[in-house]
């Protein structure tokens, strides 16, 4: 679960060059408003946060790469192959649905963090997962 181009673009450069990267980043991030199609007061939330005009302190834009990057590899490695794939999308699952973690980067606190519902978010992407699960199932159904 590595966005290490994202991560150098921001921390490589200085503070008044990264005005640019950073607003292009966050264009750019995960388009989770998707998830929030049907409730626009959260996605405006979302986008709020993630497009604002000041810029976010350094450790808030690091635990939105993180949260950005457990969000990509359950989106993009829902049906992978590959063991090392696969390992991946595991490890993001866990992650976003451990309501446990007492940890400081618990999906919990990082959402909490960034003004994102975790709950929400999380219930978007079970109804994400299973329109995904069902989509596929019936079109091998109809390719046997």
């Amino acid at each position: 679960m590595r966005e290490e181009a994202k991560i150098t673009e921001v921390a490589g450069t200085a503070p008044e060059a990264r005005e640019q990267p950073r607003e292009r980043l966050a264009a750019e991030a995960f388009d989770a408003v998707t998830l929030f199609d049907a409730d626009g007061v959260d996605a405006a939330q979302y986008a709020e946060t993630i497009q604002r005009k000041t810029p976010l302190e350094p450790e808030k834009l690091l635990l939105l790469a993180l949260l950005e990057d457990a969000l990509s590899c359950y989106r993009k490695y829902l049906f992978a192959r590959t063991a090392k794939r696969q390992t991946e999308f595991r490890e993001a699952e866990e992650w976003i649905f451990d309501t446990e973690d007492t940890r400081f980067v618990s999906f919990d606190n990082v959402c909490g963090i960034l003004g994102i519902e975790p709950s929400y978010l999380r219930r978007g992407l079970r109804e994400w997962k299973a329109d995904k699960v069902a989509a596929r199932a019936s079109a091998m159904g109809e390719a046997a």
